[in-house]
């Protein structure tokens, strides 16, 4: 991963996000009109001309006047970010001209001592253009005037940074077990999925407010636990459609499921002192569905009505009847404000993410289930008898085993479930869950051996 950190910067609603888009080449960063969209840092791997790639940072609107937690917590974590970069790039509205918030934002960064880039964005309008000399106020060096809407003086942009990355290192082979294991943090609003993202990193790194709906976008974090590279996704809370507003709120939950669906792990947050709800089982559902590995997280422990063996006991239960489907899933029991359990986590999420990529040779497989399924035929959903020749895994991610039968038809879910039992004791599959098809051995369309009718 390229240690070249480059930093977008600026006060509100100046198109930062959409210039972070366009360098990145992929929607990433949620645009909307309405001003501070961005709240937490988003950081990405970034694409350069000659294959080479560095850190792409999308920060807050840098509002020097909000007085209030959350602008004041965005501004907070903009200037962090600005004082961790190798190169800023102060972002500014050429058609709105040079404000007190560009001022101040461009003093953060000189006071930063970091090299600056302005870049002046929305010169495809005539305000734009003619407001483009006006950045050179700034007092930086360097003024590129863009449009990152349509593309226009990007390219420029990307040579200046292209010049100032470190040359590119010789690439050692990739393998398996160094591959990245992305984690999606999810659950509905306000059970504590950020301040869980900081008990894991150990630092301040998300904004973390009472108010339900403070993360709107998908930030990505990368660290090194042991053996193990992570990237944690930090989603933004799930409701239910019926409660969900329009505008930003819906393009949040949008950018939440995308996610999840390119995620290895879904770490499901569940706030331990209310107990699991049927929203919390709607999360669960999209992730198992989507084929993804689960860990069951009941954040706030300390704040649950009841402590102690039986007291844990029963939660579990309870976990269990909300989420008959995930049985497979680890249930961890941690607080992200006092650091109870937080050690668990990753190294179960590990454990998850390997499991879902396990294979079982066809031997083993048929050595394992082959007596099980001869003695007890299993039975379709119509309640007839299916003669299986043999057993193999067809694919990982999730574990997916195919029964070669007489006749392709969909089992009865008690068969599915007591094959998957038998599965599960063969090898060690927590946390992934497992897929059972059931294929004809005469494959669909095989032309007939009987001679045709002539005419």
């Amino acid at each position: 991963m390229s240690a070249f950190r480059v930093v977008i910067a600026g006060r509100p609603n100046v198109g930062k996000s959409v210039l972070f888009n366009r360098l990145l080449r992929r929607r990433r960063s949620l645009v909307h009109d309405l001003p501070g969209m961005t709240r937490d840092v988003l950081e990405v791997d970034a694409p350069l001309p000659d294959g080479r790639t560095y850190r792409l940072f999308d920060t807050g609107g840098f509002d020097p006047e909000g007085k209030e937690k959350i602008p004041a917590a965005v501004r907070d974590k903009a200037l962090a970010a600005i004082r961790r970069a190798d190169l800023v790039l102060l972002v500014m509205d050429a058609s709105a001209g040079v404000l007190p918030g560009d001022r101040a934002a461009a003093k953060a960064a000189r006071h930063a001592g970091v090299e600056t880039l302005v870049v002046a964005n929305k010169v495809d309008r005539r305000e734009g253009s003619e407001g483009e000399p006006e950045a050179w106020e700034l007092g930086f060096a360097e003024v590129y005037g863009v449009s990152a809407e349509h593309g226009i003086g990007v390219d420029e942009l990307v040579e200046a940074i292209a010049a100032r990355a470190p040359k590119a290192e010789p690439e050692t082979p990739s393998t398996d077990a160094g591959r990245e294991i992305a984690l999606a943090v999810v659950g509905r609003p306000n059970v504590g999925k950020s301040s869980l993202v900081n008990a894991l990193l150990g630092e301040e790194r998300a904004i973390v407010s009472e108010i339900p709906g403070t993360t709107r976008d998908s930030s990505d974090v990368a660290l090194t636990r042991g053996d193990h590279l992570f990237r944690l996704v930090d989603t933004a809370g799930i409701r239910s459609k019926a409660r969900t507003q329009r505008g930003p709120e819906v393009l949040s939950v949008v950018q939440a499921r995308k996610r999840v669906e390119e995620c290895d792990v879904a770490l499901l947050v569940l706030d331990a002192s209310e107990g699991p709800t049927a929203q919390d089982a709607s999360v669960a559902a999209f992730a198992h569905e989507e084929g993804k590995g689960i860990v069951v997280v009941a954040n706030k422990w300390d704040l649950a009505s009841e402590e102690g063996p039986e007291a844990s006991k029963r939660f579990e239960a309870a976990v269990r009847d909300r989420l008959p489907f995930a049985g497979y899933a680890r249930l961890i029991r941690v607080s992200a404000r006092t650091g109870r359990g937080i050690r668990s986590v990753l190294p179960e999420a590990a454990r998850a993410a390997e499991n879902r990529r396990r294979r079982i040779t066809t031997g083993e497989l048929n050595r394992v289930l082959g007596r099980a399924l001869r003695d007890s035929p299993p039975h379709t959903a119509r309640g007839t008898r299916l003669r299986v020749y043999y057993v193999a895994q067809t694919a990982v991610a999730p574990p997916t085993f195919t029964l070669v039968c007489n006749r392709e038809e969909a089992l009865h879910f008690s068969e599915s479930r007591r094959i998957e039992n038998v599965l599960r004791k063969a090898a060690d599959f927590t946390g992934s869950p497992l897929r059972i098809n059931v294929r004809s051995r005469s494959r669909p369309g095989k032309k007939s051996s009987k001679p045709r009718r002539q005419r």
